[in-house]
């Protein structure tokens, strides 16, 4: 026992001996050893999301972090151009909701960055199915029912001049005493739209989801360019062109009378890196005027420096993305920038043409078919041949009418004359007989100017005569 117990004291002592030879060791470092210091400890680091780049647009030109996009419909009727905010909007949308004229929408991914945007336009539930998947702010003045009934159902609070009145919206003094109707001088800003939102307990922050899937095109060389020049026809009153410019790169808007669309807040016309044209079956909603169509997918034409291709698309519902497909299949990759949107039936009375840039016309897919409530061109083509002949028979009804009527001035007018001319001979010093006199002439020359002008127009009585526009909407601008 003794043995082991003396043993185990010599490990022991053997053991403290080394341990102190490591410490001494190390107390005895080398010069270079001392000057290096030991490593400090550090904290771990702190990830910092990228700033989300702009949704509607691909371009990496701000942080769009918690940002909803904005949507402002607006006004398209005679007398709305030039439009505030069409040049700085980032996604313009233009489809026929509602009689001849194509309605148009303008989404923006910042609320902050809109300085002016209007005439502001009644809601529609077209471009709501663009705006909602977005999770945008729909901004307009009034509504349909059928905008009405689907914001209703998903519970989605909008920005409605209609109600809101003056918190959202503000009025153009200035383009009504140019001789603007008041309906065309309604408009909105940034600002404005905040303040509008806060009254409902909401702000204009949240989620976005882009629009597309944007990502590098290869480049289009010049012999490539089979997509120049491009027109959307949305009615035989309503044909809009997008012209490639290739100084820019971009696709330029013309209104349908050929002038530039330019923005009334800068002046700068409307100008898009991306053009898409998506084919939509059509019909008539359940009141006989309001356009339907079938939102669920389609072809389509997609434009980009100065080139294009067959696209299909489809969406799942009316809160539901668009998912775009090149023609083999495989998701689109759309160009960074910013784009236009057309929704297009095909129905009759509405066409496209494409150009490349040799000026040959491209074969392009064929229109979608009608949906069931659609009218088909035969039909249609009847009834706006009957159609014109009532107009023509009012008119020229009308014009006889006139003309029977200045014929029947005319007689005492004539008498009218003569009786100033004899008084004028009994008495030719009296200037106020004098005055009377002419008076009485050119009241007789413009009588037969005009029974001149009516039977003109009776005389060329042509066959054909455009038929009339159909009455503009009714909306309630706000208070």
């Amino acid at each position: 026992m003794r043995k082991w117990q003396a043993l185990g004291s010599a490990a022991a002592l053997l053991a403290a001996l080394l341990l102190g030879g490591c410490s001494g060791q190390q107390a005895a470092a080398t010069p270079e050893q001392a000057a290096t210091p030991s490593p400090a400890a550090t904290a771990e680091p702190t990830l910092v999301p990228a700033p989300a780049g702009n949704p509607l647009t691909g371009l990496e030109d701000g942080d769009y972090t918690g940002k909803r996009p904005v949507a402002v419909t607006l006004r398209t009727l005679d007398g709305a151009q030039p439009q505030w905010g069409v040049a700085a909007a980032d996604v313009l949308v233009e489809g026929v909701t509602e009689g001849n004229t194509a309605g148009l929408m303008a989404l923006y991914a910042d609320v902050d960055r809109i300085s002016k945007a209007g005439p502001v336009g009644p809601g529609r539930d077209l471009f709501l199915q663009v705006a909602l998947p977005l999770n945008a702010v729909p901004v307009h003045i009034d509504k349909n029912i059928y905008a009405s009934n689907l914001l209703n159902t998903l519970s989605y609070q909008d920005l409605d001049g209609y109600h809101i009145g003056k918190a959202a919206f503000a009025f153009d003094q200035g383009r009504q005493d140019a001789g603007y109707r008041e309906e065309n001088c309604f408009y909105t800003t940034g600002e404005l739209i905040r303040a509008g939102l806060t009254s409902y307990g909401t702000a204009p922050e949240g989620s976005n989801t882009p629009i597309f899937r944007f990502g590098l095109r290869p480049e289009v060389t010049p012999e490539n360019r089979n997509g120049m020049n491009l027109t959307v026809t949305f009615s035989p009153s309503d044909s809009e062109q997008l012209n490639y410019n290739t100084g820019t790169g971009l696709y330029e808007k013309l209104n349908s009378d050929g002038s530039p669309m330019t923005d009334a807040d800068n002046g700068q016309q409307a100008a898009f890196t991306n053009v898409f044209v998506l084919y939509a079956s059509s019909g008539i909603k359940d009141d006989g005027y309001t356009r339907q169509y079938d939102m669920t997918g389609g072809t389509g034409l997609y434009l980009q420096g100065g080139a294009w291709e067959q696209i299909h698309w489809t969406k799942e519902d009316a809160t539901g993305p668009f998912s775009l497909t090149a023609a083999d299949g495989t998701p689109l990759t759309v160009a960074p920038g910013k784009s236009f949107i057309a929704i297009w039936g095909g129905y009759y009375g509405q066409s496209l043409s494409l150009t490349a840039a040799d000026g040959s016309a491209q074969t392009l897919p064929e229109k979608p078919a009608l949906l069931e409530s659609g009218v088909p061109d035969d039909a249609a083509a009847a009834a706006e041949a009957e159609l014109r002949q009532i107009y023509l028979k009012a008119r020229y009804n009308g014009t006889a009418t006139a003309e029977d009527q200045a014929n029947a001035d005319l007689a005492e007018a004539q008498s009218a004359l003569e009786q100033a001319q004899t008084a004028l001979d009994a008495d030719s010093e009296n200037a106020d007989l004098l005055a009377a006199r002419d008076a009485a002439q050119a009241r007789v020359d413009e009588l037969n100017q005009t029974i001149a002008e009516k039977q003109a127009i009776l005389d060329a009585a042509p066959a054909e005569t455009p038929a009339p526009e159909a009455p503009a909407e009714e909306e309630q601008p706000a208070e």
